[in-house]
């Protein structure tokens, strides 16, 4: 099948619009330098495409014809490493986060073009959300406050107290999402809790772990609280997605990028949800 391949024009144009510089933000490698031959310059830059130029290639979008496989909107310009990076490893690399990388790669040169550019380092970007899985409440036996009457004819005392006072385990079983919203990927995430309220049960992640570019990890979490009532004030504590017992509750999220910048994030349960301090 014929690919839809990219003019020399369009190639030299991608090139140029970012500088001849790689377009991943983690690379930005110069991809033009002098040869020594004097006559000749190293080009080790590619014009990639974002979807592929033919079928069954990397990220090939049906939808598209010919012309639009090889217009200037398809492509990006990467050094020749990365242009093969993202090719082998697709599902790190769709669409969406190469359209980005050209975006940000382009706007960076028209600032430098302005002199208005403040050099910034791109750093990954972590969120997170606490999601309510399940909830039980256990009997743990009758409280001593329950009252009882003498029955003469049975001989025995009965329990008066309607409903019954019990002593029950309420728990709460959560599942806590950790999300990469950036290009970056994050190294070494290391979770710590932070002040006297705290789950009971906190999942960690592996020792040696890496979260990609806009992919999350799940871990599990789960908390209990004892209390002395009746079935239908259990029912109604259980019924809290998030106990009130929870607010306030702070977590310190530590981790690195590629090339070990250290960043730390907090985050504390409000209202009712998690909100970055």
């Amino acid at each position: 099948m014929p690919r839809d391949d990219f003019n020399s024009k369009t190639k030299d144009i991608l090139a140029k619009r970012v500088g001849f510089l790689c377009s991943n933000p983690i690379c930005r490698k110069h991809t033009v330098g002098p040869n020594s031959n004097p006559e000749k310059t190293t080009l080790i830059g590619k014009a990639a495409h974002i979807t592929a130029a033919s079928e069954n290639g990397p990220r090939y979008k049906v939808s598209l014809d010919p012309i639009q496989r090889k217009s200037i909107s398809n492509g990006i310009w990467l050094c020749s490493i990365c242009a093969d990076l993202i090719d082998k490893d697709v599902s790190l690399h769709p669409e969406n986060l190469l359209i980005e990388w050209r975006e940000k790669a382009e706007e960076e040169m028209r600032l430098k073009i302005y002199g208005v550019f403040e050099e910034k380092r791109l750093k990954p970007k972590l969120d997170i959300d606490l999601i309510w899985q399940l909830g039980i409440r256990t009997p743990k036996g009758q409280s001593p406050k329950n009252k009882y009457e003498y029955n003469e004819e049975e001989n025995s005392y009965l329990l008066i107290t309607n409903p019954p006072i019990m002593f029950w385990i309420i728990s709460w079983d959560f599942k806590l999402v950790i999300y990469n919203n950036s290009s970056i990927p994050i190294f070494n995430l290391k979770i710590q809790e932070i002040g006297d309220v705290r789950f009971d049960d906190l999942g960690v992640p592996d020792k040696k772990n890496n979260l990609p570019p806009l992919q999350n990890i799940d871990l599990k979490a789960k908390y209990y609280q004892q209390i002395e009532s009746s079935y239908l004030e259990a029912n109604e504590l259980m019924s809290q997605k998030i106990p009130a017992y929870l607010e306030g509750l702070k977590l310190n999220f530590s981790y690195t990028d590629e090339i070990d910048n250290f960043y730390t994030d907090v985050f504390e349960i409000k209202n009712s949800e998690f909100q970055k301090n």
